[in-house]
């Protein structure tokens, strides 16, 4: 089952796990119209010293997030699909139902995904982490569900009603014991050209006693995927990272990839330690992200910026230095 499981990253991985582990998944619905307005829900689980499961929803439009804790038992996940329940809440690749009431968060909605496009999986890349996802005690490990989606649904949060015609949606995971120490995250899937979506993760990686920084994402264009990592042999360099900018370019066999993004506003959000939700991060739901991507003979192929990127620096100016 365990191998079964590796082909099928978006399960939950942890019903072994009784400590000092967390397993998160995270969907992003970004809306245009009526108004522009990210919203962030990401569930999940603690196993530590407090063990409890957790939803946290990010809204862009009201600058804040929110941490809504459940008592462990309120965890269900399905076995041999993704389906996770949380309470009355539910999360899956094709549908996400919530409805929350705690101090100073009011949100009910029902979302549906179209047109989904899935990290492609096989034996010798079981998925974004390539042969990574079979090396055992990794802190954390890191999984694409959808690299881009369609969001429909409708949903009220504190009063506000919206009904959502189109928005673009997005959706990952991470689980393990801990986040990178040091690290930078970056994600956009709103460029005007319809069916693009980037990701790309740069991280400081504890590996069996030793260390080293590295990296994997992708760029999905309308009729292909490109991705990359440190498995696959490509490069990257940090050109420039500042507390609220940051550029990073890429170099595979056949492209040279520049990623270039500014934060919007910040909204805090715990994040694990040792399985524990301990640890504050910063993430800016609505930042900018400029794409080009151009073959290796100097092609222009993509050059364009999405707005309502995804973006956490986090201790990043570390990895310019392999620290």
């Amino acid at each position: 089952m365990r191998e079964w499981k590796v082909f099928h990253p978006e399960l939950f991985q942890g019903a072994k796990r009784k400590h000092k582990y967390f397993e998160g998944w995270y969907c992003k619905i970004a809306l245009q119209k009526p108004t522009p307005e990210v919203l962030c829900l990401i569930s999940g689980i603690s196993l530590s010293s407090d063990s409890h499961a957790f939803i946290q929803v990010v809204s862009s439009l009201q600058e804040k997030s929110w941490y809504v804790r459940f008592p462990l038992s309120a965890f269900h996940a399905e076995k041999n699909r993704f389906i996770i329940h949380i309470g009355e809440n539910s999360f899956s690749r094709d549908t996400v139902h919530i409805s929350i009431k705690t101090d100073g968060l009011d949100l009910v909605g029902d979302f549906t995904f179209s047109e989904v496009k899935q990290f492609p999986v096989s034996f010798t890349r079981p998925g974004i982490m390539g042969w990574y996802a079979y090396v055992p005690r990794m802190e954390c490990l890191h999984a694409v569900v959808a690299t881009c989606c369609t969001a429909r649904g409708q949903y009220v949060l504190n009063s506000r009603s919206v009904d959502i015609a189109e928005a673009d949606g997005y959706m990952e995971k991470d689980w393990g014991t801990s986040f990178p120490k040091a690290y930078l995250w970056m994600q956009a899937n709103s460029f005007a050209a319809k069916g693009v979506s980037v990701m790309l993760s740069i991280a400081h990686i504890p590996f069996h006693g030793l260390s080293f920084t590295g990296f994997l994402g992708f760029i999905q264009l309308p009729d292909s995927l490109i991705s990359f990592g440190t498995y696959t042999g490509a490069k990257f360099r940090i050109d420039e990272v500042k507390p609220t900018n940051v550029q990073v370019t890429i170099s595979t066999k056949a492209y040279r990839i520049t990623l270039s993004a500014s934060l919007g506003s910040a909204s805090g959000l715990a994040a694990p330690k040792q399985g524990s939700m301990e640890r504050t991060i910063y993430e800016s739901v609505d930042g900018t992200m400029q794409l080009r991507l151009e073959t290796n003979q100097g092609e222009l192929l993509f050059d364009a910026c999405s707005p309502h990127a995804g973006l956490e620096f986090s201790e990043a100016s570390h990895l310019m230095d392999g620290r």
